[in-house]
């Protein structure tokens, strides 16, 4: 790559600075500048894996999963809200909500996290109550987004329902 960058007269951009790289991975994983204090305490460390740990404890940080899971209930038209025409409250939305950022957290392989949400339900159980309440929980993803609740037309309204999923 620098090679054929030199060829085309572009030189890459120099080593980024320690009080640069910390704001750019506080940023990119948790969505937060660095506390003052950490970043001192960044800028103080001159251990050859200071980055490394610096990386892996946020990684573990609650606040990468509320960070990273925002975008994935964007998509799926997260609210706690039908919207629309009677626009009611569904108040335990916010269980799934928490198992997204959960799963984010913990790391769950995508294809585990898409199973469960489409059929946690189904899965057989695991004889851990609490994982196994989390997958049923999963399946929040099968209500969410809007609802046009005062459609007379019940056979439309489950046909819309499924649009919605599917979409």
């Amino acid at each position: 790559v620098i090679a054929q960058l030199r060829e085309k007269g572009l030189n890459p951009v120099a080593l980024a600075d320690k009080r640069t790289l910390i704001r750019r991975v506080y940023l990119d994983l948790i969505g937060l500048p660095p506390p003052p204090e950490e970043t001192a305490a960044f800028l103080a460390d001159k251990s050859a894996h200071s980055y490394a740990t610096l990386v892996d404890r946020l990684l573990t940080s609650p606040h990468y999963g509320e960070r990273w899971g925002r975008h994935w209930l964007d998509l799926v038209r997260y609210a706690e809200t039908t919207a629309n025409d009677a626009n009611a409250v569904m108040r335990y939305a916010w269980r799934y909500r928490n198992y997204v950022i959960d799963a984010l957290n913990r790391d769950l392989p995508y294809d585990a996290f898409i199973v469960e949400q489409i059929a946690g339900d189904l899965l057989p159980k695991t004889g851990q109550p609490s994982m196994d309440t989390q997958r049923t929980i999963a399946t929040g993803f099968l209500m969410l987004g809007p609802k046009g609740l005062a459609e007379a037309d019940k056979e439309q309204l489950r046909l819309d329902i499924a649009d919605e999923q599917l979409d």
